[in-house]
């Protein structure tokens, strides 16, 4: 037989990664509860018209598209965004703002390497139905919650608008039609550096004197909402330059007034690679190591319900990257706190004291005790050994002779005292001590 393996770019997740990964999950839902959202799920499988409606070029590329049965082209969701819009566009009765959240996995087909997986877990956020800046504060704010509760610190949310790029290329002389390759391009500065991106531009066929207007103006990027005067000044003359300006100046007074300014960068190269894009957009990075890229992305879509033969109608989101949220909590040490644990293990001596063994775990577990039974038939010694190793507090040992007389031997793992304990007094005896991630 062939080694048994996963598919390239995709993982199994055990032990403390999915327990970090679980309590980031439950983390995000009371985040995302607090501040008004519902929860939504849609199928992990979308027709290939639905998803090839407005990815873009490299979204084309890197979903995985295949004939199902039937001979219908379809392919796995590359994003929670684009099933929202189908689902807005069929439902147009949905009461604005529709405020929904989702939390599932996502697949593309792209290279793996460190941070960047073929199946990933995201949580998203969306506001369906409002054009204010409001709207695309009020996700951005939703996300800042969730790192402040988790990752904590050593984090920027960098933020830009579309609009910004398109008087940028107005003002540059670039034609429509390559707006969005340039705008593509922009967006690699971090990755490919400066020369990088002005060869990406002049072999998308613009010119070397406009290429040199973009990349000095993308140098742009501060905490200040005072950058943004300098943005202002770079776009002068461009009517929809200066309203992109005038949507992050909104967005920079609500942050402040929220005390989130010093968590928020307006980096003017900031443009996001899918198409569907239309106003604000914002990209959140962890500082510190490992770097993991981005940890969390999104913006305006306000042409995409349209897309799919809906109303036209203004939306915003937000996508949380739990996996690489997992990489950077497993680099804080979170591995050793979330180390199983139990309350007490319960060891049945011989077969028979099993379904006493039985009894007492559920007795224990709607107290809310964490429990588990010796399942192997193992001597007391070892499951002794096996209890250790599972972090347990205590060891119930249920034996015939002792059951008798309507108790238990409880040892103590930690002092390693052992004591005989009443039936009717076992639950107190063993106290709730812990959370259960």
């Amino acid at each position: 037989m062939s080694e048994l393996r996963t598919v390239r770019g995709m993982r199994d997740v055990m032990g403390p990664n999915i327990m970090i990964r679980d309590s980031l999950v439950k983390t995000a839902v009371e985040v995302f509860r607090l501040y008004g959202y519902e929860p939504l799920d849609s199928p992990v499988m979308e027709l290939w018209e639905t998803l090839s409606a407005k990815g873009g070029e490299e979204i084309e590329a890197e979903t995985f598209k295949f004939l199902d049965k039937g001979e219908r082209e379809v392919g796995l969701r590359f994003d929670l965004t684009v099933p929202l819009a189908r689902i807005v566009a069929s439902n147009p009765h949905f009461p604005k703002p529709f405020k929904r959240y989702a939390i599932g996995k996502a697949w593309r087909y792209d290279r793996p390497q460190a941070g960047r997986y073929r199946e990933f877990m995201q949580a998203d956020v969306d506001v369906i139905g409002s054009s204010s800046p409001a709207a695309d504060a009020e996700v951005v704010l939703v996300a800042l919650e969730f790192a402040r509760r988790t990752i904590k610190d050593n984090y920027v949310m960098k933020i830009n608008n579309r609009k910004v790029l398109k008087g940028l290329t107005e003002k540059a002389g670039v034609e429509d039609n390559l707006a969005h390759a340039c705008f593509r391009a922009i967006d690699k500065r971090d990755k490919i550096g400066r020369s990088g991106v002005l060869n990406e531009l002049i072999l998308r066929g613009i010119g070397e004197e406009e290429s040199e207007f973009l990349l000095d103006a993308i140098q742009l990027r501060g905490t200040e909402i005072s950058m943004l005067d300098k943005f202002r000044e770079f776009l002068e003359g461009s009517e929809i330059g200066i309203e992109g300006v005038d949507e992050l100046t909104q967005m920079a007074e609500i942050f402040d007034e929220s005390g989130v300014g010093n968590l928020t960068e307006f980096d003017m190269s900031l443009a996001r690679g899918l198409d569907y894009y239309t106003g604000a957009v914002f990209e959140a990075t962890y500082l510190g190591t490992p770097n993991v890229g981005s940890i969390a992305g999104g913006g305006r879509y306000d042409a995409l319900i349209e897309q799919f033969g809906g109303q036209s109608t203004a939306a915003t989101g937000i996508s949380l990257g739990i996996d690489r949220i997992v990489d950077i909590l497993l680099s804080k040490g979170w591995g050793k706190k979330f180390v199983p644990k139990l309350d007490a293990f319960i060891a049945p001596i011989k077969q028979p004291m099993v379904k006493y063994a039985m009894k007492f775990r559920n007795e224990l577990v709607k107290a809310g005790r964490s429990c588990e039974v010796d399942l192997m038939g193992r001597p007391l010694k070892k499951i002794l050994e096996q209890a250790d190793a599972k972090n347990a507090r205590f060891v119930v040992i249920v034996g015939a002779r002792d059951l008798k007389r309507g108790k238990v031997s409880l040892r103590n793992m930690r002092t390693k005292e052992t004591q005989e304990v009443r039936l009717d007094n076992l639950v107190k005896k063993i106290p709730r001590s812990r959370k259960i991630h």
